[in-house]
């Protein structure tokens, strides 16, 4: 994988060019980030990426100055300029000191990823240049699993067959497409792509292949994956022989891990390379539906199912696990609702909706819980939680985590008197949040003063009553604009505002984008 280092004085903008651009996707890592460009001159001593993308106008070194520093540093960075100012004054500055790009903000993801994508050529076509040997056949072969024309991906073929030394073309050869991920229960659930476990593992498999294959080659193709090209006897086509070297592998590196092997089968011909690495990866992609690691092998695939997974009917039996306290009963309906998905064969996108109703409608439900201190605990942004994991049996961990939490807070509050109040308000201003409500008219509800409502209020949730109203609207407007047939104003007028400049600025400083801008982020 390339690296990349992020440059951007507002800590929104860096935030979130680190979490929600597909970086992992694109076959990048973010090695590090800096608030301006004197840091980044730091980090880009100390990390040595591949490609910085920074923003233009900072304050103490702005990204021109930066960027010709970075070049003197490291002539082969590549260095993409960001910038919310179209003026030519700042493009033709950045091309004298040979931008591989330039992108202006509001940032388009799709401009950006193919900028990308030509930034990576460019660095690929420098590295063969200069490399030999192994390392050259490795990238040689990357780029035959990753190239769409068929032209292209012959002449990558035709280079890969001339270097490839102890493979026979007329030997059959197979493909072995592995993930590590931490295991879903005990291991740790709060994103599977923890550390890259597959740079640890990729040079003893290397090792371990070396004396077992007539040839072999095991190419690292993104965060915690790995791929392998083989010859060999023909026991070495068998699932059996890839479950014993699986098990080998993990206790040669004492991980606390789940490696899944997805298996071709014997390929004749190099020019199907692409084909076999598809396959194989095809293979790999049915542990969502394991428990654990296995070896998969194409006999094993079945059909996915976009079937609705019933979360709302879950929701509601959770829901009356949780307010009696009976944490044996929840963990008994998460585990055959999930045992459900997995049995159905539910496809991830439909999953991943069905664990984010059943969450929302538990979070809806128990909003006075989220109210108080343990609300850093429990709200969370699910979507992008989840989307990083790799197996239903990781999104049934993650449930259960959050539930456990809940009944947590829900024992902790059962006591409290001011905590009821406070649950109270909570909840009043959960069901009006669309209405013109008031502090007075909250505190008449709950037979207080208005200064007594906002101290009680403040005391056991941590944030004021209009913080907590403003909150709840926000949290309800990024639902609403997932809803493409619904027009900002209309979405304003629905969360409590009749201003909507006023709702665009707050919408803003609470999300960091605008309406239009979050909507194209996550839709």
């Amino acid at each position: 994988m390339y690296s990349v280092l992020l440059v951007d004085d507002e800590l929104i903008e860096l935030e979130t060019m680190e979490q929600y651009v597909p970086w992992e996707q694109a076959g990048i890592r973010v090695a590090g980030t800096a608030r301006n460009g004197k840091e980044a001159l730091g980090k880009l001593k100390e990390l040595k990426p591949d490609i910085i993308v920074t923003d233009v106008r900072m304050p103490i070194m702005d990204g021109l100055e930066f960027g010709r520093r970075a070049k003197q540093i490291d002539k082969s960075v590549k260095i993409i300029y960001l910038s919310g100012h179209n003026e030519f004054q700042y493009i033709k500055s950045a091309l004298q000191i040979e931008a591989a790009g330039y992108v202006l903000k509001p940032i388009d993801m799709e401009e950006l990823m193919a900028l990308l994508d030509k930034v990576k050529n460019k660095c690929e076509e420098e590295q063969l240049a200069s490399a030999d040997g192994g390392w050259l056949l490795e990238k040689l072969l990357l780029r035959i699993v990753r190239e769409p024309a068929p032209d292209r991906r012959a002449e990558w073929i035709r280079q890969w067959e001339n270097r490839a030394e102890g493979f026979a073309s007329v030997q059959p050869y197979g493909a072995a497409y592995w993930t590590f991920e931490p295991p879903a229960f005990g291991g740790g659930t709060e994103g599977a792509a923890a550390g890259d476990m597959a740079a640890r593992a990729a040079e003893a498999l290397r090792r371990l292949l070396e004396k077992r294959l007539d040839a072999s080659i095991v190419l690292e193709t993104g965060m915690n994956t790995l791929f392998v090209i083989f010859q060999g006897k023909e026991q070495t086509f068998e699932a059996v022989y890839w479950e014993l070297l699986r098990g080998e592998l993990l206790s040669l590196l004492g991980m606390p891990a789940d490696a899944t092997v997805g298996l071709s089968g014997p390929y004749r011909g190099f020019p199907l390379l692409k084909e076999a690495f598809e396959e194989s990866q095809r293979c790999n992609e049915e542990k969502w539906y394991r428990q654990a690691g296995a070896v998969i092998v194409p006999g094993m695939l079945g059909d996915a199912a976009a079937a609705d997974p019933g979360a709302e009917q879950a929701a509601v039996q959770l829901v009356s696990a949780i307010q009696s306290h009976d944490e044996e009963q929840a963990e008994q309906l998460l585990a055959d609702w999930f045992s459900g998905l997995r049995s159905k064969r539910i496809e991830r996108r439909s999953a991943l909706r069905g664990v984010i109703q059943l969450l929302t409608a538990l979070e809806q439900h128990f909003a006075s819980l989220l109210a108080g201190p343990e609300r850093g605990h429990l709200l969370a942004d699910h979507w992008r939680e989840l989307s990083s994991l790799p197996t239903i049996a990781h999104y049934h961990a993650y449930a259960l985590r959050f539930c456990k939490e809940l009944l947590k807070a829900s024992g902790e509050r059962e006591q409290d008197r001011n905590q009821t109040v406070a649950s109270q308000i909570a909840r009043l201003l959960d069901e009006r949040y669309h209405l013109p409500v008031t502090v007075e008219d909250i505190a008449k509800e709950v037979y207080l003063s208005p200064n007594y409502a906002r101290t009680i209020f403040k005391e056991k949730t941590g944030e004021t009553i209009l913080d907590y109203l403003t909150r709840i609207r926000m949290i309800r407007a990024a639902e609403l604009l997932k809803d493409r047939g619904l027009k900002v104003r209309e979405i304003a007028h629905r969360v409590g505002y009749e201003n909507v400049s006023y709702f665009c600025s707050v919408f803003q400083k609470h999300k960091g984008s605008t309406p239009n801008e979050y909507r194209k982020l996550h839709l």
